[in-house]
């Protein structure tokens, strides 16, 4: 460490803080580092969505024959000769995470308003940013702000700095707001900034508490259409028959190929009326906490005599879980009905359960 850092008092404060700024990453070094993770196809369009360089500034560039690396200082000096600022860059970042939104884990969080308020006025995207920017600032004002517009979307990108240092432009936060929904889905956001972003949201959106769902996933898309029940939802008032119990009427055939048929469409029939016929939304895991007490009403031994709970956690994983799970009676894998544990994952609106035994429970926590 240089001796002068090593100082203490209020010179070795000054001294810090001066050298700090300086190991600082500038406009034009996060530039590239933004533009490094673009792919060669995805320069032109997000680049013109970005608006920051002209139309004649883009002719002038050959994005199918210069090279990668050399693209990419030619944008920067492009840039840095339009004056290129952190808060352009950081709006970039933006623009680049509303393109590949599944890069990041997503959790979901929802907002409610007190008991016999006023309806929601219309949404207003000024007075939305600057009520935010307001009160954010006036809880913690080493912070850098950015909020654009995207599709029915407000994006949201917060990076944070401590007392002696700008804010950190690589860690930082992002919320997404759909206005006039009570839901907004946060990435990247530490523990101890969520207190913050909170308080300003709900103030921005005239609500008076924020809570977190159990909902988190990579594709956004998805999570947003289970939040706001835009999925295709299976007939909720299908009552479960065992499958020897269909076609009763029809008459009996022995031939082993027509009963694997009606085997086959019976198991479609069950798993159609559990998932829907359409397009699941993606998640990627669903968690299962469990927490119960030993059994034994026939033999009392000693686990029977144990009062704490046991606890683990069952955890199913896939590129897309609903449509894996959709597909399993189909493959002989499982056998239907399929249990609701799984079939209602949509229409429950999150994907992390807590299973307690009544004897258990926690207050205000339901049990199976």
């Amino acid at each position: 460490m240089p001796l002068f850092l090593r100082r203490t008092g209020s010179e070795g404060a000054l001294f810090r803080r001066f050298f700090l700024r300086y190991l600082e990453m500038d406009s034009t070094e996060y530039l590239i580092k933004v533009l490094t993770r673009f792919r060669i196809v995805d320069f032109p369009k997000l680049l013109k969505s970005w608006d920051f360089l002209s139309a004649r500034q883009l002719q002038e560039v050959n994005f199918k024959e210069t090279a990668r690396k050399d693209l990419i200082l030619k944008l920067a000096a492009l840039c840095e000769d339009n004056g290129v600022t952190l808060k352009h860059v950081a709006d970039l970042d933006i623009i680049y995470n509303c393109a590949y939104p599944q890069k990041k884990r997503w959790n979901s969080y929802q907002m409610f308003r007190p008991k016999g308020g006023e309806e929601a006025k219309l949404f207003d995207f000024g007075d939305f940013r600057n009520c935010f920017e307001r009160n954010l600032k006036m809880l913690i004002r080493n912070v850098m702000i950015n909020i654009l517009e995207h599709g029915e979307a407000v994006w949201i990108r917060i990076a944070w700095g401590k007392r002696h240092s700008t804010p950190n432009q690589q860690r930082a936060s992002y919320a997404v707001y759909y206005p006039q929904t009570p839901y907004v889905f946060m990435a990247n956001l530490a523990v101890q900034y969520r207190v913050y972003i909170s308080q300003a949201l709900v103030v921005a959106t005239e609500h008076n508490m924020l809570k977190e769902m159990d909902l988190r996933g990579h594709c956004l898309d998805s999570l947003r259409d289970i939040a706001l029940k835009r999925f295709n939802p299976a007939c909720s008032t299908h009552h479960w028959k065992p499958i020897q119990q269909l076609n009763t009427s029809q008459e009996s055939d022995q031939r082993i190929t027509i009963e694997n048929l009606r085997e086959k469409e019976d198991v479609k029939r069950l798993t159609s009326a559990a998932f829907g016929e359409g397009s699941l939304p993606k998640l990627e895991e669903v968690h299962y906490r469990l927490q119960t007490v030993f059994k034994d009403e026939h033999n009392m031994g000693i686990l029977s005599d144990r009062r704490k709970p046991f606890r683990c956690v069952a955890k199913f994983s896939s590129p897309n879980i609903l449509e894996s799970l959709r597909a399993l009676p189909a493959l002989g894998i499982a056998d239907v009905p399929i249990s609701t544990m799984f079939s209602s994952i949509p229409e429950k609106g999150k994907n992390y359960f807590k299973i307690t035994d009544k004897r258990t429970a926690e207050p205000n926590t339901p049990g199976p």
